[in-house]
């Protein structure tokens, strides 16, 4: 009974994770140009940043793991992959559905890089899982002569490039630091590269100016639900087995759909639907299949 209530917590967690990051981006995608990239990264991050500061205090974690090296190249990968992902959302005329799913592509990266760097064995479903990815990422850019107009999308796909990398660092790092660690140091590192260039490029060259009181509070909103999505998931991972609840993290996909449709009244291309279909069952298939190859490699010894 008890790991049936954990199980259910864990998933729980897992959707309320995926609505906040959901939400992080919706909210990116409405300020749009109202606000600079760097300002939206240095405010939002603020927030992670001291949430996690006061966290760290408490459960007395470590504000820096034991390899130092791999810490500073997750939070770097981890930045990266943030400036990619919200210049996508702030520039782009595609909806936030597009650039969610887009981003989503993250975990088949991830697998690629695991593949390449840790010498995890790809087999040969999960190689048609990346196809089957691929033409769906294809399909929603629509790389045709309007394409010219609004190249954002290919910035997604950057941030999901670099997720994927900071994704294989942690593998890679394998307990040598608390996900609390992480989140705060990546948050940290955020504001410490984010916040030069805002005063210096947006105020001083380009003459700009501090947002508006309600974007603030809309960029304030940014950083909780960033914040509340990284809290969650370490909930999540914390009640439940990570190949239980993982499939439930794309439930963000769907958060997404609604925000855009329902809130942002944006329109939605048959060509986003069928590719998020196909990207969404490529990411699906892949953790059900790692699932039933651990279950079977736990059969065998």
């Amino acid at each position: 009974m008890e790991s049936k209530r954990n199980l259910a917590l864990g998933i729980i967690f897992i959707i309320l994770s995926s609505l906040g990051f959901a939400c992080n981006q919706a909210i990116s995608n409405a300020i749009g140009q109202r606000v600079g990239v760097f300002q939206k990264m240095t405010i939002h991050n603020l927030v992670g940043m001291v949430v996690f500061f006061f966290i760290l205090l408490k459960t007395k974690e470590g504000f820096i793991g034991k390899s130092k090296g791999l810490i500073f190249l997750r939070a770097l990968f981890g930045c990266l992959s943030t400036i990619f992902v919200v210049i996508a959302t702030t520039y782009s005329k595609r909806s936030a559905f597009d650039i969610g799913v887009l981003t989503s592509t993250s975990a088949i990266f991830t697998m690629l890089f695991a593949g390449l760097f840790l010498h995890e064995k790809i087999r040969i479903p999960q190689y048609i899982a990346i196809l089957v990815c691929f033409v769906g990422v294809v399909i929603i850019v629509n790389p045709n002569a309007d394409f010219l107009l609004d190249p954002f999308a290919i910035f997604a796909l950057l941030g999901a490039l670099a997720a994927g990398l900071a994704y294989t660092i942690v593998r890679k790092l394998n307990g040598k630091a608390t996900p609390n660690t992480l989140v705060f140091f990546y948050s940290t590192f955020c504001v410490v590269v984010s916040l030069p260039i805002f005063l210096i490029k947006e105020i001083y060259l380009e003459h700009g100016s501090f947002c508006s009181i309600n974007d603030f509070f809309l960029l304030l909103g940014m950083g909780v639900c960033a914040t509340l999505g990284q809290l969650f998931l370490g909930f999540a991972y914390k009640f439940a087995e990570a190949s239980k609840v993982s499939p439930f993290s794309y439930s963000q996909n769907i958060f997404s759909l609604l925000i855009s449709l329902v809130i942002l009244n944006q329109t939605i291309s048959w060509n986003s639907y069928v590719g998020a279909a196909l990207i969404i069952i490529a990411n699906l298939f892949n953790v059900f299949y790692n699932n039933w190859l651990i279950k079977k490699y736990l059969e065998l010894t």
